[in-house]
């Protein structure tokens, strides 16, 4: 550990790892979100079209398509 103290370089490089490996976290596993939401279910469920709609809507910080960036 001496040389990483003694490296700046060294010791930026052990400070990122660091820092990596407490705020990295894995990817989600794919397939894990719910089904879409059609007309036919939400029929079933007994959801009315202003609800339908507002469960559809998306904010735009919610999808990682930003226009003007």
């Amino acid at each position: 550990m001496q040389i990483a103290r003694s490296n700046a370089l060294l010791r930026a490089l052990f400070t990122c790892a660091e820092i990596l490996r407490e705020y990295g976290t894995p990817p989600p596993p794919n397939g894990t979100a719910p089904p879409p939401l059609n007309d036919h279910i939400a029929r079933d469920i007994g959801l009315s079209a202003g609800e339908v709609a507002r469960l559809k809507h998306q904010w735009p910080s919610q999808s990682a398509q930003h226009p003007y960036l």
